[in-house]
């Protein structure tokens, strides 16, 4: 029998790292610092979707060398460990989760992008947001979807796109799995257990990144048409 071949993808993934302030689904307004004019009516226009990550200072070192000279790295915010527990004494729990130093990440992808043929600006997909358990669910039992909002301290697993464009290297997030969820919204206590719910494979965060992948793949267009962004 025949193997089947593995995709050759850019898509990169960060395993074991803790979001903060991340939001794959709910636009976030951006600073305007140049006072631009925005390109459309939309009210989509200077926001973006946005995920933050807290990783050791060793990673994000041989994150610098892989990915050298990307936009994202300008602006990330290093820390000490006794630091950053005093500023969020909330986290206190993840003590032993954290390096001595850390050091967080922004990766942004606007709500708008404009196509290649018409100028026109047209909506972005958002950041994909997965559960670890079946896609659905991370490993105790809370249901993860779409619009599941991960409060700061989350764990899971991260993956970006890395990007070349005519303003350098971008790393712009694609998919968010989440092993442990922390809320960020209370919610009405449920009596799970007594639901006798079924336990749920764990989930193949490559393969559910690749699949993602190819939603967002353009349609084909005819040969002697020019191809959208």
């Amino acid at each position: 029998m025949a193997t089947a071949q593995k995709k050759e993808t850019n898509i990169k993934t960060l395993k074991d790292v803790i979001f903060m302030y991340s939001s794959a689904s709910e636009p976030q307004k951006q600073m305007n610092e140049e006072n631009k004019p925005p390109l459309s009516d939309s009210p989509l226009e200077f926001h973006s979707y946005e995920v933050k990550i807290l990783i050791s200072e060793e990673r994000f070192k041989k994150l610098k060398k892989e990915f050298k000279g990307a936009k994202n790295f300008a602006n990330a915010k290093e820390f000490e460990k006794e630091e950053f527990l005093e500023a969020n004494s909330y986290m206190k729990d993840l003590a032993d989760d954290l390096a001595d130093d850390l050091v967080m990440i922004k990766f942004s992808q606007g709500c708008l992008r404009s196509e290649k043929k018409t100028g026109n600006r047209i909506p972005t997909f958002p950041i994909k947001q997965i559960g670890i358990k079946g896609q659905v669910q991370d490993n105790n039992g809370n249901n993860i979807d779409f619009e599941t909002n991960t409060g700061n301290g989350t764990k899971g697993h991260f993956q970006f796109r890395p990007v070349v464009s005519d303003y350098g290297l971008y790393l712009y997030p694609h998919l968010i799995c989440v092993t442990d969820l922390v809320e960020y919204t209370s919610a009405a206590e449920e009596d799970l257990d007594s639901l006798g719910l079924e336990e749920l494979d764990e989930t193949n965060v490559e393969a559910a990144g690749e699949a993602h992948a190819e939603e967002q793949a353009p349609a084909p267009v005819a040969e002697d048409e020019d191809e959208d962004d």
